[in-house]
């Protein structure tokens, strides 16, 4: 059953989705020098996608030097520097996606979903350019949707959930009630091969930390990879592998009831 709902929506994509936020992340091995993070080519790639540039800001990040001590039995020892960088954001024209590219890491924040085929090639056409330039590894990649039901959007009800995540919905909002109640969220922690995917679901609560005031819920998928990978190739491949997943994940989440009210394209 779950084979046969992965192959039928494998790359389906709903006119009136609840997606709110895709994001994708890459961390660097090495701290990349400012004028090669920088670099012209690298920058004119960017601006192809992302044509308006913000402020530079300075950033600080913490390097670990690794040295073996003989004093210390020839075990390591991690040295710690403050090393200075820079953050410069980047915005589509229309303000609905950004990228923010530092000495460190690379993140794509896509507010306005069309496909993940159209936004796996910008990922793809500043990452090449990226990796071309320097000789860097990445420690971390990770891609990660983010669906938000507004019920001042959508009437929430059990029938478009599956049955462990629609027990989840209704959580009784009282300003009389002690303790108050600022956020539900579940977590499951699944391992995918060498990789990990976390699903969130429940009452985020947009205003947390304050009282929660209304049942806004989430369904948050985020799969990444610790492993050190070395070149453009193996990021798409974990990419790939988890836009699949996640989308696996989500639609074993909902059911038809949902599927209609979002109307497959």
């Amino acid at each position: 059953m779950e084979v046969l709902l992965m192959l039928e929506y494998s790359s389906v994509c709903y006119k009136n989705s609840f997606l709110t936020q895709v994001i994708v992340r890459v961390d660097f091995a090495q701290f990349i020098q400012t004028n090669m993070v920088f670099d012209e080519n690298i920058e004119k790639e960017i601006l192809k996608i992302f044509p308006r540039r913000g402020k530079d800001q300075i950033i600080r990040f913490n390097s670990i030097n690794v040295v073996f001590d003989q004093k210390n039995n020839g075990l390591p020892n991690a040295n710690g520097e403050i090393i200075e960088g820079i953050q410069r954001e980047y915005f589509t024209n229309d303000g609905g996606s950004k990228l923010i590219l530092t000495n460190k890491f690379i993140i794509f924040e896509i507010n306005k979903y069309v496909s993940f085929e159209l936004h796996k090639q910008w990922f793809q056409s500043i990452l090449l350019a990226l990796f071309q330039k320097n000789r860097v590894s990445a420690t971390r990649t990770g891609i990660r949707y983010i669906n938000i039901f507004d019920t001042s959007k959508i009437k929430l009800q059990k029938k478009y959930f599956a049955s462990e995540i629609a027990s989840s919905l209704y959580v009784r909002i009282a300003e009389e009630q002690t303790p108050r109640l600022i956020r539900s969220m579940h977590m499951a922690e699944y391992r995918v091969d060498e990789m990990t995917m976390n699903f969130r679901y429940g009452m985020f609560n947009p205003e947390y930390p304050n009282f929660l005031k209304k049942n806004d819920f989430a369904l948050d998928f985020d799969f990444f990879s610790n492993e050190i990978i070395d070149s453009s190739d193996e990021i798409f491949q974990v990419l790939d592998k988890g836009h699949n997943e996640i989308q696996s994940m989500f639609e074993q989440s909902i059911t038809d009831s949902l599927r209609e009210v979002m109307d497959i394209e």
